[in-house]
């Protein structure tokens, strides 16, 4: 229940940035909530399996790992998404690319 905000503000934060850039709104969105969907997982099965690897006896509460796991995938997001925006201001699209018929 607590990712579903943060999914939302990821899935806002790349529409506006692919709309601004001239890009695929929807296709963008998607990536924002997937990369941190994706992350979060990753980031709990790594501590589950150096739990499990290290024989650590270890009881972590599920609210700090959630936590946790939320912060790591926010850090994820907003660096891709950073990278994106790099990326984009550094080859712009041109506007005029669907004014071609009307020329």
């Amino acid at each position: 229940m607590l990712t579903i905000i943060p999914i939302y503000l990821f899935w806002k934060s790349y529409y506006d940035l692919s709309k601004t850039h001239n890009r695929t709104h929807w296709a963008y969105g998607l990536l924002g909530g997937s990369i941190f969907l994706i992350s979060q997982f990753i980031f709990v099965f790594l501590i589950g399996l150096l739990i499990v690897a290290a024989d650590l006896h270890v009881n972590v509460p599920d609210f700090v790992l959630s936590l946790t796991a939320i912060a790591f995938a926010a850090a994820v997001a907003y660096g891709v998404e950073h990278l994106l925006k790099k990326n984009w201001e550094r080859n712009p699209r041109d506007v005029r690319e669907t004014d071609l018929l009307d020329q």
